[in-house]
């Protein structure tokens, strides 16, 4: 229904036209919520159901146009049996392009948009040309599904379309009439592959849900020349929770920070697909900015609890650019970051080599895959080497590299040009294997030649940066504190924030350097700008996490609303550590109302929180140095191998393609951490290189024993890992990158498999969390407990020894217990696919030994690509992290003995502040050096006083 409230009647009878609007928008609902009972599924057309048909001739004037019902027909497709013939309906032409009339993002929500989607289906814009508003109706769309003229009883999914069907369903995601469409298909998570609808896939991760009253997500899509200026279409699929409100809830779609589209959130029975024309004007050759952002309202629930429950899952086959023809090529390197990504969030680079076992051919492909993900600016980039002769088809999101001499290359890669056996040759060519960068020449040296020219811009592009550098591209607006600083909301990408919900979450990411020490001493001030209404009772209160840990709350006690002005909420050092860092602000906000909770209550009509930009983070001055073991510092920029001039020794072991896919995987992602490529020279053997840099990357049964001695992984790793299979005894079990497909399949199935049951007890209650990992020196505490726990003299010792330690709060033991003297009982869960274990070099402390190890090779890469999304990397920590690919967690071995390592000049300052962190994580040391100074000042002082007393 479409409701005209600009006609001369509203304005002669402003109650009456307003009584009317109300009117129209509840039987719009009804309608709405009448046909979302009824869903159509996709099927072949029969003659027992005739088709609707929609006629775009213009509408006369003055008469508001009528929209297409929802059962027109697509595809060749029919409404359901029995049903009544549609009349021809007459829509409004659209316009020939869409017109540049969103305004930049500031926070606020109330902007018109010049296209909204509404619940029913109907598709309007909002255009401003010449500073008038119109309303322009757009036919919606609806997929049905029909066998033999009778609806299936199941649903269809849409990977069981017919050819000639997915073909139309291609079509019309690629159609750019200047129109905005609306699809509503049935997506069956089992069957789902990683093949694309679209042709740019858009989301660069695994899966995305926003959750909450409100939630954004946004990220940058690199666009080349061609593609920008040839416009197209973006579609954007999603699904939503059943319990979500479609009247007052809208997801909207920015685009380079202008809000372009708004549309219901009315989907939780199928995937609607909202189809919007983007012409050149909004897009711009390289960096383009895509933000989602969901505001959701419960149907019948207003607790803060119910707000739990709201959730909208993107769907990211569906989600992305597409173009009327043939994509354009892309024209050389400065357009290899339009690679993109795949609909698993990540780039796949697959590399073909001549020898891919010659150790030559292996240190080229380390090199040029740390090159190309700089270059691509691949957040993450999964390496697959494959066989030479391999028959490559293109697929979104993947690039081929091919690095070998020209002789060697002509006869198997068909893309290598001539001009290659004449000098070295460097260049991206798409072809129909896809876009492929080919580094070659007439000889190994000119091929090396290449490789180095290849490597070129990457190293000079963070020239400088130090341990410190973060892409920019890997966590847009992220803040980098180097010291004493403060970065405000408005630096980290937010504005101001207004709310009339219950429970408010905005977050923000800043970087800490790679040697940042201070872990248990030192608070963080958190100024908060921000304001709430007098509506809101003293029960409710702010918290503020850090990495997903509680760190602080603010409870707002007065009943007739505040305004914070730099306000301090003081947030521990503790729960910061090196890399990127995740700063969430959540206030749960209770009403009177809310109780009360009448008909429409859920929907409330005024801000009840704002947060202002203003607000701003101030870090005091932190200590600088450098620990080692810590995955952490190695996950953020690969430390403390940059502090070497020598390259780092690699060996990788065994033969298997996979083995030599994990460890490109593995320093292509590094390089992108730290926004540089790290020196490669690849060994045989480590033992000549006790007292350098070591990175091994290799199954289990490939280790050398001396890496196992020296990082102690035996001790760790589960039993079931001596009796895995062998690599090829899985029979069909997909290897390698296939099979990290068929796991991701899987678990986007059990995400949403989670999504729909509702259990209305327990709402809030977020995912179970495995308990922490026991600490060594708590196992040691209750080994020390059972031992001693008999009766007698030893039993009243060991009592008092607790006693006292627990009464001075003492750990006399930490930091002075060494790995592998006791209780090195496993403590690596059972079901762990991957370990990942860094100790200091056997004969040198200020080196570094780091293993990756999986059972088997194809484990090892499965793993590893799983392991470098950006939600698991940053929780790599400690000295030992363990991975479960069935289950997506990670599992943190604390470090028990630490090196440190001088990573800056030594000053008075840095030093004060080492030893104040030093001190509070060895408080038993720090109590001891407390008791030995109070006894030397009291001989000292004995002795200075005794001369100058009386003497009888």
């Amino acid at each position: 229904m479409h409701v005209d409230a600009a006609s001369g009647g509203d304005r002669a009878h402003p109650r009456a036209a307003r009584a009317a609007m109300v009117g129209a928008v509840l039987l719009a609902a009804i309608a709405g919520d009448a046909a979302a009972q009824a869903p159509f599924r996709i099927g072949e057309p029969t003659d027992a159901a005739p088709k609707a048909t929609v006629d775009t001739t213009a509408a006369p004037d003055g008469l508001a146009p009528q929209r297409a019902p929802r059962d027109a027909a697509l595809l060749g497709l029919t409404a359901p049996r029995g049903s009544a013939q549609a009349a021809p309906l007459r829509l409004p032409a659209p316009p020939a392009a869409l017109p540049d009339v969103a305004r930049p993002l500031t926070g606020s929500f109330a902007r018109p948009v010049p296209f909204d989607v509404d619940g029913d289906g109907a598709a309007s814009a909002t255009v401003l040309p010449n500073n008038r508003q119109q309303n322009v109706s757009r036919p919606s769309t609806t997929i049905s599904s029909l066998a033999n003229g009778a609806e299936r009883p199941d649903a269809v999914p849409l990977n069981a379309l017919s050819a000639p069907e997915r073909r139309e369903l291609v079509r019309i995601l690629r159609e750019d009439a200047g129109t905005v469409r609306e699809l509503r298909v049935v997506v069956d998570g089992e069957a789902q592959s990683a093949e694309p609808i679209v042709d740019r896939p858009i989301v660069p991760d695994r899966t995305l849900r926003l959750d909450g009253e409100v939630a954004a997500s946004s990220w940058t899509v690199f666009l080349s020349t061609s593609e920008a200026a040839r416009g197209g279409t973006l579609s954007v699929a999603f699904t939503n929770s059943v319990l979500v409100l479609p009247e007052a809830s809208r997801l909207r779609v920015l685009l380079n920070g202008r809000l372009i589209a708004q549309t219901a959130i009315d989907s939780p029975d199928r995937t609607k697909v909202i189809v919007l024309p983007v012409p050149a004007e909004l897009l711009r050759t390289g960096e383009n900015a895509v933000r989602l952002e969901a505001d959701m309202r419960h149907r019948i629930d207003c607790s803060v609890e119910a707000t739990y429950e709201l959730w909208t899952r993107i769907d990211t086959r569906l989600t992305g650019f597409s173009a009327d023809g043939r994509a354009p090529a892309l024209a050389g390197l400065s357009d290899l970051p339009a690679v993109g990504v795949g609909t698993t969030g990540a780039t796949r680079v697959r590399v073909l080599v001549p020898r891919p076992g010659d150790p030559a051919d292996t240190a080229r492909v380390l090199r040029a895959a740390q090159a190309i993900a700089l270059r691509g600016r691949f957040v993450q980039p999964l390496v697959e080497v494959v066989q030479p002769g391999t028959e490559l088809a293109t697929v979104p999101g993947t690039v081929n590299l091919v690095v070998g001499s020209y002789e060697a290359l002509r006869r198997t890669v068909p893309a290598v040009p001539n001009s290659a056996s004449q000098a070295p040759f460097v260049d991206l060519v798409d072809g129909p294997m896809g876009p492929t960068v080919i580094i070659s020449g007439p000889t190994e040296r000119d091929v090396e030649a290449a490789l180095a020219h290849f490597e070129t811009p990457a190293r000079t592009a963070t020239e400088g940066g130090g341990i410190e550098a973060t892409p920019p591209w890997l966590v847009p607006g992220a803040a980098r504190i180097e010291s004493a600083d403060e970065v405000t909301l408005r630096e980290a990408g937010l504005g101001d924030l207004d709310f009339s919900g219950r429970r408010f979450r905005t977050a923000f990411n800043v970087t800490l350097p790679a040697d940042f020490y201070a872990s248990a001493y030192g608070e963080a001030t958190l100024l908060l700008d921000a304001a709430y209404s007098r509506t809101i009772e003293p029960s409710s209160q702010l918290t503020v996490f850090v990495n997903g840990v509680p760190s602080t709350s603010v409870s707002f006690t007065s009943s007739n609303g505040r305004r914070f002005e730099s306000y301090p909420v003081h947030l521990g050092m503790q729960a910061f550590r090196p890399g990127i860092n995740t700063v969430e602000l959540a206030a749960e906000l209770d009403a009177e109302a809310d109780r009360a909770c009448l008909p429409g209550g859920t929907v409330p009509t005024e801000d009840r929180f704002v947060l202002f930009a203003s607000t701003r983070l101030a870090f005091p001055e932190f200590a600088r140095i450098g620990q080692l073991p810590n995955l952490a510092s190695f996950a953020t920029n690969g430390f403390p191998y940059p502090l070497s001039p020598e390259p780092v020794r690699v060996r990788v072991g065994g033969a298997s393609l996979d083995t030599l896919g994990a460890a490109g995987t593995l320093f292509a992602r590094l390089a992108v951490s730290r926004g540089a490529a790290l020196s490669v020279d690849l060994v045989e053997d480590v033992g000549p290189w006790r007292d350098a840099g070591v990175v091994v990357v290799a199954p289990l049964p490939e280790v050398p024993s001396q890496v196992l001695q020296a990082t102690d992984v035996a001790d760790v790793i589960p039993a079931n890992w001596l009796s895995t299979m062998p690599a090829g005894a899985a029979g069909d079990e997909p290897e390698g990158l296939e099979r990290y497909d068929a796991i991701l399949r899987r678990l986007r199935q059990q995400l949403r498999q989670e999504d729909v049951p509702v259990d209305r007890g327990t709402p809030g209650v977020a995912e179970p969390v495995p308990p922490p990992l026991e600490d060594v020196a708590d196992r040691g505490e209750r080994w020390f407990d059972d031992l001693s726990g008999g009766d007698g003299l030893s039993g009243l010792v060991a009592s008092s020894v607790r006693r006292l330690r627990a009464a001075l709060d003492l750990e006399l033991d930490r930091g002075t217990t060494t790995v592998g003297e006791a209780f090195t009982a496993p403590l690596v869960a059972p079901d762990s696919t991957l370990v990942m274990a860094q100790a200091p070099a056997p004969a040198g402390d200020r080196a570094a030994w780091t293993l990756v190890t999986a059972p088997t090779a194809e484990l090892l890469s499965t793993s590893l690509a799983a392991l470098t999304a950006a939600d698991v990397w940053e929780r790599i920590d400690g000295r030992v992290t363990a991975y479960a690919l069935e289950t997506n967690e990670v599992e943190v071995i604390p470090v028990e003995r630490v090196s440190y390592i001088a990573t800056l000049p030594l000053s008075f300052t840095n030093i004060r502040l080492i030893a104040a962190n030093w001190f509070s994580l060895n408080n038993g040391v720090y109590a001891i050096a407390l008791v030995i100074v109070a006894l030397a000042f009291g001989v000292l002082s004995r002795f200075l006083v005794r001369p100058l007393g009386r003497r009888n």
